[in-house]
């Protein structure tokens, strides 16, 4: 159960980030299997070793019995791959590129590097030109 669920993450992980998504899938199928592989030549590495019976115990509770284990944990992974990237494909969002050219920029920058406003960009009022008097005769021209 325990493999069903790192494998199930794993193929979730890969089919969420990996482009094309198909290639997630492919990723996540290949890394159960070799992992299973490794599993395999492992117990068959340690099999002359004295003190083995344990080890391979726990690595066949581990993995199971047989190559027909392996089926459980694959379909899992291939299971995560595909909904996380049919999900990421449909929760994606669409890249917004922004295309400005010269014509569209009406601001000018001015002596100082501060733009200047255009028409219609502030909407003036009374209490902001009263402000804009009472500076200007306090610093001057």
């Amino acid at each position: 159960m325990i493999t069903m669920a790192v494998c199930a993450v794993l193929g979730a992980v890969l089919g969420l980030y990996a482009r094309p998504a198909w290639l997630g899938v492919l990723m996540a199928l290949v890394l159960v299997a070799g992992a299973f592989g490794v599993e395999r030549l492992f117990i068959a590495l340690i099999d002359d070793q004295p003190n083995r019976e344990r080890l391979i115990e726990h690595l066949r509770a581990l993995f199971g019995e047989g190559w027909l284990d392996i089926v459980g944990p694959m379909a899992a992974a291939v299971a995560g791959a595909v909904f996380a990237a049919i999900m990421g494909k449909v929760l994606e969002r669409e890249s917004r590129t922004v295309v400005i050219n010269a014509d569209d920029i009406r601001r000018k920058a001015g002596k100082d590097g501060r733009y200047a406003r255009l028409d219609g960009m502030v909407q003036e009022r009374s209490v902001q030109t009263a402000a804009k008097s009472r500076f200007d005769s306090i610093l001057g021209p």
